[in-house]
């Protein structure tokens, strides 16, 4: 595993590989698409599961913005939300692809969550990358009608509402000593059974100026991810793979009547939507099974 930091459409990015997607002889490769939070390093157990069971080499990529890197400027959202928002993600992802993955590889696309979305974007006016494909797995996508879900509602009526004190909060436990945040993290960590590891993932998204793209991402979404891409999905229906969860407030089992097709396999599960906190070699076998259907 190796971490990465390139600059993909004006953003310094932190990338997660296994193996060497960049370089690998045309081999196949896989590319996860992360959700919104998108900090790669909650992914690190799924990709290196999948890396382990596929035996392909693989790339993590979360959101412009949405990690921590070297360079300030693109630390920066003031007069830079064109690089942060969801049209900005998009470029970004493309050009991790065109530009830095493989050429002479096939792609199987992962996509969680607003990642799924992205990828659906990525093939609307791409079909040179559609040519590439090999397969795609959505996984608990939120493709449609976001803003109508239940944590859609409560992102709107909400946290929209009360922007500028989230800011502050997140501005208060910045200047918080560092121990104690630790010590708080650390029991949030313990109530919900989580891996000691994942302190310094949250720490991450506890920096205000990720925080603050966290935020500005999600309102984005609540306005942008409406109508399902039918159009898009008819194309890639013969190598596409989906799962939903019966417990999901962002994608709820509901919205599969919308994408229902036969030629598209489909799967509910009893999942958290979040699931790389508790989930992950489960999932990862079940994206396994249908990449090595198309290897």
């Amino acid at each position: 595993m190796k971490h990465e930091f390139v600059t993909l459409n004006h953003v310094q990015t932190h990338l997660i590989t296994f193996g060497n997607p960049f370089d690998c002889d045309g081999k196949d490769v896989i590319v996860c698409i992360t959700g919104n939070p998108g900090i790669p390093d909650f992914y690190i157990e799924f990709a290196a599961e999948l890396h382990k069971s596929t035996g392909l080499p693989l790339c993590v990529i979360g959101h412009a913005g949405h990690d921590i890197v070297p360079d300030e400027q693109s630390n920066v959202l003031k007069g830079q939300e064109h690089l942060f928002h969801l049209e900005g993600q998009i470029k970004h992802k493309l050009e991790l692809i065109n530009n830095y993955v493989d050429k002479q590889s096939k792609l199987h696309l992962i996509g969680h969550s607003i990642g799924c979305w992205l990828i659906l974007e990525l093939l609307r006016d791409n079909e040179n990358l559609a040519m590439r494909l090999k397969s795609v797995n959505l996984l608990f996508p939120t493709l449609q009608k976001m803003a109508e879900t239940r944590n859609g509602k409560f992102v709107n009526n909400y946290l929209r509402k009360f922007h500028n004190v989230l800011l502050f909060l997140y501005l208060v436990v910045s200047l918080l000593p560092t121990a104690i945040v630790n010590f708080l993290v650390g029991i949030y960590l313990r109530i919900f059974s989580l891996p000691s590891r994942y302190l310094k993932y949250i720490l991450k998204f506890l920096n205000p100026n990720v925080g603050e793209k966290i935020l500005f991402l999600a309102y984005d979404e609540m306005d942008t991810v409406k109508s399902l891409n039918v159009e898009i999905l008819n194309k890639i229906k013969h190598f596409t793979n989906v799962i939903y969860s019966s417990r999901d407030n962002w994608a709820p089992v509901s919205y599969m009547e919308d994408l229902h097709q036969p030629e598209i396999p489909m799967r509910e599960v009893n999942i958290d939507h979040a699931f790389v906190l508790k989930s992950s070699e489960r999932v990862a076998e079940m994206v396994t099974q249908f990449i090595n259907t198309k290897l």
